[in-house]
C-alpha cells in the first residue's frame, strides 16, 4: 500500500495574510502559477506576505487551458530556466492538477492554494490529465502529495455557491464509490477507514453547508466554514490517498472522465457531471427506487440534479450513449456492467430526475 499525504494542511480564515510565513519553509524562489480569476482574489495579500517573508515574487505565470502535457512540460521548463526551488499553484482544479505534474517531474515541492472548493484537487497525489482542448487523457499518479495545503475558509466560502456544490456531490461520490468496493474486499483495513472518512464528510457537509453559507453571507467564517471545507478537501483527499491494486467497483469518475471526451458537456463542472454518475451507479448496483430517488432529493438542495440535457447529452441519441458507455467500458476495466445496462442506468436515471424536476 502506498499512502500519499500532504505534510501540513491548514484551513482557517484570511490564513493567505500570513501565508509567507508556511511557505518560506518550502519554497523561497517558487515559480507562481494562478488563473486570472483567483489571483484577482487573493494575490494582493499573498504577494504582501510572501516578500514580507523574503519570498520571491517574481515568477508569475497566468494560467489557461487544461492539465495538459503541453501545459506541464511548460511550466517545468519555466521551472528550469528560473532555477526555482519549488512551486505555488493558486486556483481551482485545473491549475493546480498542471502545477503538481510539473512540479513532480522537476522534482520540486508544491504547496497548493485553492480558491474553489469544487474538489479535492488541493490534496490528491494524483492528476487528471487532458489533452488541450479538454478530453480526458489519463489519471497520472504522482510521486507525493502537494507539501503544504494553505485553505482559506473566507475565500473559499465566498466564492460563487455553484462550485461549493459541485465540491459538496464530488465529496458525497467518495462514499459511493468506496461502498461498492468494500463489498468485493470485506477485509481491506485501508478500504474501511476511506468508507468511514467519507461517510463523515458527507455527514458533516449535510449538516454544515447552509449554516455556513449563511454566515458567509454576514461575513462570518467559523467552524461551520472549516468543516465544510476540511470535508471537501481534507477528508475527500484523505480518503483517495491509500493507493493499492485493489479493484474499485464504482461508475461516477469514469463517467466523469469520459464524458469530457464530448465537447458538448464542457461547461459542466467535474462534481456537476459526478452527481449524474452516482445516480446511475446506484441503478446499476440494483438500489430500489425509493433509494435512487433521497439521493436525487439530496442532489436537488445543491443544484445538482441532472437530466441528460442539462450535461449536454441526447438521451434519445443512441449511438452517442453506445459510444461513452463503450469508452468507459475500454477506459476502465473495474467498471463490471456491460454496455447495455449502462445504457439503461442513463435513460432511467434522466427519467426518475425528470419526474423528481417536474413532480415540484
Amino acid at each position: 500500500m502506498i499512502i500519499k499525504t500532504p505534510e501540513k494542511y491548514i484551513s482557517e480564515p484570511e490564513i493567505i495574510k500570513t501565508s509567507g510565513n508556511y511557505i518560506y519553509e518550502y519554497s523561497q524562489k517558487p515559480l507562481i502559477v494562478g488563473s486570472k480569476t483567483a489571483l484577482a482574489v487573493v494575490w494582493e495579500d499573498l504577494k504582501k506576505s510572501l516578500e514580507d517573508n523574503h519570498i520571491d515574487t517574481r515568477n508569475l505565470e497566468v494560467f489557461e487551458g487544461y492539465p495538459s502535457e503541453h501545459q506541464i512540460q511548460k511550466y517545468k521548463k519555466i521551472a528550469e530556466d528560473i532555477q526555482a526551488d519549488g512551486f505555488l499553484a493558486i486556483g481551482g482544479g485545473r491549475v493546480l492538477d498542471t502545477v503538481k505534474a510539473a512540479a513532480d517531474l522537476a522534482n520540486l515541492p508544491v504547496v497548493t492554494i485553492p480558491t474553489v472548493a469544487a474538489t479535492c484537487a488541493a490534496w490528491a497525489g494524483l492528476t487528471i490529465q487532458y489533452d488541450d482542448e479538454g478530453s480526458f487523457v489519463k489519471v497520472r499518479p504522482l510521486k507525493n502529495s502537494p507539501k503544504l495545503i494553505l485553505a482559506d475558509t473566507k475565500v473559499l466560502l465566498s466564492a460563487p455557491k455553484r462550485y461549493l456544490f459541485s465540491g459538496v456531490v464530488d465529496t458525497f461520490a467518495k462514499f459511493y464509490e468506496i461502498r461498492p468496493s468494500l463489498a468485493y474486499a470485506k477485509d481491506s483495513i485501508h478500504l474501511k477507514i476511506a468508507l468511514y472518512a467519507s461517510q463523515i464528510a458527507l455527514e458533516l457537509l449535510e449538516n454544515d453547508v447552509f449554516v455556513a453559507l449563511d454566515e458567509a453571507a454576514k461575513g462570518i467564517f467559523t467552524g461551520h466554514a472549516k468543516n465544510v471545507v476540511d470535508s471537501i478537501i481534507y477528508l475527500a483527499g484523505f480518503a483517495g490517498s491509500f493507493q493499492t491494486d485493489t479493484g474499485h467497483y464504482s461508475f461516477a469518475h469514469p463517467f466523469y472522465h469520459i464524458s469530457t471526451r464530448f465537447p458538448n458537456t464542457r461547461h459542466k463542472l467535474h462534481g456537476e457531471k459526478v452527481a449524474y454518475g452516482i445516480l446511475s451507479q446506484l441503478f446499476l448496483e440494483k438500489k430500489s427506487q425509493d433509494e435512487i430517488k433521497k439521493v436525487i432529493h439530496m442532489f436537488e438542495k445543491y443544484d445538482n440534479a441532472f437530466v441528460l440535457s442539462d450535461i449536454g447529452l441526447d438521451r434519445g441519441n443512441k449511438d452517442e450513449l453506445q459510444s461513452l458507455a463503450k469508452e468507459i467500458k475500454e477506459e476502465f476495466p473495474y467498471v463490471i456492467w456491460e454496455e447495455e445496462e449502462i445504457i439503461k442506468a442513463f435513460t432511467i436515471t434522466d427519467k426518475l430526475v425528470s419526474e423528481s424536476k417536474n413532480a415540484k
